[in-house]
């Protein structure tokens, strides 16, 4: 029986204009699942959770209800601190690894194919994160375990991810490397994925945009205190203290948001039943959306011209401008930690700002050509001081794209009962730009050689980042 405390309507229930609700009278004949449960749109909400409604009460949409008691949730500072710790993982391991740890352990194992075997490396584990995130995201959709949806996934990629960091750490040749590398990227990638879907599951609609900045800046926060932490607390050159510190850290980050985490289970009536080739066949479905394609490019463009310029400076300062090797590391990390605090700052303000006057779209063109803008300033005036400047000006640039963009990916999510499976598609547009990367550098260094047209190459991406957003109709 439905929940005699709801004086609604299943016109209200779908998001119909309050207006005409209102003058409808109460019914008693809203759809209910053998459970007692009451459907919404395409999901099925328990009608113990349906908050009570009266003519003050905004009307809730599909998809909007959360699946959790709201204590848990709206204005929780310990699940808003422990979330954004989770979140923080994907970036804690991946970047330090392949910025610091990676390099370095190669190095010391291939010092004749230095370049080769990291390369081999690096791309193998950004092909198993594109992998893993989508697959991940629809098998948690699919999983009726009394523990939630989300929870094991969460707990099975924190494991594997452990064991893949203390793999590397031990590993004496390239081979188990590469194979604690794909186990290691493989769990990073569940977590994230699965962890990006509470924020739809979990957190009414009004309040996602927190939640979603906090998420969408975590990984890139992560990275940099990732770097802090081997850095400041592991011997130089001793990487697999790095390793078993990153995996500690890690395990302790999750564990902490599981202690708060909250899920109500799904039961096996409420999923469809499981057919291979229907199955293989959502992973494309998506893509049939405009909105979704756009958000998806979009957010695959922006991460590229992120990610040409964090791989790629280094070199410019140490080969173009012939820095002391010594000074052109201190200078990277001086950009990333301006860079960082931008992207933390103008990230949270973009979020709030997008909350107020509920337009999404503005603040990720903005940033992208923000972007876009300061790396053209870094090609004209390749100077100290400017170099500063466009630190701060790129991380912010990305920090007003990261605060809004998973938001924004909520919304135009074609299906509410696919959450984690297309959350986990926009998870993966940011392993493209980790495969073709290298490709696209290679390719500008060995014909023109020149760190100039490559950095060009950066701002157009970010420019089309902007221009690919705007034909999306259903976000503002």
């Amino acid at each position: 029986m439905t929940d005699p405390s709801l004086d609604t309507t299943p016109s209200e229930l779908t998001g119909t204009h309050e207006k005409e609700a209102a003058a409808a009278p109460a019914s008693t004949d809203v759809p209910e699942t053998p459970h007692g449960d009451v459907l919404v749109g395409e999901e099925i909400a328990p009608s113990s959770l349906l908050p009570e409604l009266d003519e003050r009460t905004p009307v809730p949409v599909m998809g909007s209800l959360p699946t959790v008691p709201e204590q848990w949730t709206k204005g929780s500072l310990p699940y808003r601190t422990g979330f954004f710790l989770a979140s923080m993982v994907g970036g804690l391991s991946s970047v330090c690894i392949k910025q610091l740890l990676l390099p370095i352990q190669v190095s010391q194992l291939a010092p004749r194919s230095t370049a080769t075997s990291f390369a081999l490396i690096a791309s193998v584990g950004a092909c198993a994160g594109l992998i893993a995130s989508p697959l991940s995201g629809a098998l948690s959709d699919r999983t009726i375990s009394r523990w939630g949806r989300r929870r094991p996934w969460i707990i099975g990629g924190t494991l594997l991810a452990a064991v893949g960091l203390l793999l590397m750490a031990v590993a004496t040749t390239v081979p188990a490397l590469l194979i604690g590398e794909v186990l290691a990227q493989i769990g990073v990638d569940t977590i994230l994925a699965t962890i990006t879907a509470l924020i739809p599951d979990q957190i009414p609609e009004p309040q996602r945009a927190g939640p979603s900045a906090l998420n969408g800046m975590a990984p890139i926060v992560g990275g940099v205190l990732g770097l802090v932490l081997v850095t400041r607390l592991t011997a130089p050159n001793v990487v697999w203290q790095g390793y078993v510190l990153l995996a500690a850290v890690s395990v302790g980050c999750i564990g902490l948001f599981l202690l708060i985490l909250r899920e109500q289970p799904v039961s096996r009536q409420d999923v469809a039943p499981f057919a291979w080739r229907a199955f293989l066949a959502s992973f494309f479905q998506p893509l049939g959306s405009r909105d979704f394609r756009c958000t998806f490019l979009s957010r695959a463009l922006v991460f590229l011209s992120f990610t040409l310029l964090g791989s790629y400076l280094f070199f410019d300062l140490s080969q173009e401008r012939r820095m002391p090797v010594a000074d052109a590391a201190q200078a990277v990390t001086t950009f990333q930690l301006l860079s960082t605090g931008s992207l933390i700052l103008i990230a949270l303000l973009a979020s709030m700002l997008a909350q107020r006057w509920q337009r999404l779209k503005p603040c990720i063109v903005t940033g992208a050509l923000v972007m876009a803008g300061s790396l053209l300033l870094l090609v004209i005036v390749p100077t100290w001081r400017v170099l500063l400047l466009v630190a701060v000006l790129f991380g912010g640039g990305f920090g007003a794209v990261l605060g809004v963009d998973i938001a924004l990916a909520i919304q135009v999510l074609p299906k509410a009962t696919d959450r984690g499976k297309d959350l986990g598609l926009i998870t993966a547009a940011i392993f493209l730009p980790l495969i073709v990367s290298p490709i696209i550098g290679a390719a500008i260094l060995n014909t023109v050689r020149s760190f100039t047209v490559l950095f060009l190459v950066a701002a157009l991406s970010s420019v089309l980042a902007a221009v690919v957003i705007l034909p999306i109709k259903a976000v503002r």
